[in-house]
């Protein structure tokens, strides 16, 4: 989640119930399309082109590095092939991103990923960005918490790391909040305007992810 401010598929509903791992038995079915996540504050769901223009218009100009390192030129139709990219990825197991929608709201104000780190994409690495005006309300914490259950009680999830620049603070105050566990220094390890930064290295387990429910309960479309 390098950098963040911030961090369906299925017929009919379902809560995941709090504090009680899960693994479904269609742990894989999201390389097929990705579950659509709701909860009171946010919908998340699968990215669409006709999400380019809102995103283009919602993300600082360079956002999507925070998703993918080669993103593509901030115009709709470089969202747009990154959007195709996206479902390319998402089939491949090799990413899973979701776009962020308020619950007031039916335009994109963010994204949220998790990049496989081996091949049956039960370790992964987050990313998000949202919104510059958004930074600092509950968004990003609802968000995080959707995707965070979705990879550890329904996607046979084990590990989800963090890379997050020493400097940003409210970044890794977020992933605090959420429960992660700070491994390590990552020294100069992000460039930035011709410029090596540290990183702090964070990370989440199968085994110690815990919800206490703030925001009412997953549902699962």
């Amino acid at each position: 989640m390098a950098n963040s401010d911030t961090i369906g598929s299925a017929a009919g509903t379902s809560t995941v119930p709090s504090g009680q791992p899960r693994v479904s038995d269609t742990a894989g079915e999201w390389r097929r399309a990705l579950p659509a996540l709701q909860n009171d504050v946010v919908t998340l769901r699968e990215p669409a082109p006709a999400d380019a223009l809102a995103l283009l218009t919602a993300l600082p100009e360079y956002g999507l590095h925070e998703i993918v390192s080669d993103a593509p030129a901030p115009t709709v139709a470089g969202v747009q092939s990154f959007i195709e990219r996206l479902a390319v990825d998402r089939r491949s197991g090799s990413l899973r991103c979701w776009v962020i929608v308020a619950a007031d709201s039916d335009m994109p104000v963010g994204l949220i990923a998790l990049r496989s780190l081996d091949q049956g994409g039960a370790a992964a690495e987050g990313g998000a960005v949202i919104a510059p005006e958004l930074r600092g309300t509950p968004i990003f914490h609802a968000a995080a918490r959707l995707v965070l259950d979705a990879f550890f009680q329904r996607m046979g999830g084990h590990r989800v790391e963090f890379r997050v620049d020493v400097r940003n603070g409210r970044a890794n105050g977020a992933l605090r909040k959420l429960g992660a566990s700070q491994e390590g220094l990552l020294r100069r390890a992000r460039r930035a305007a011709d410029e090596f930064h540290d990183q702090l290295l964070w990370a989440i387990v199968a085994s110690d992810w815990r919800q206490p429910r703030q925001s009412g309960s997953v549902r699962i479309h």
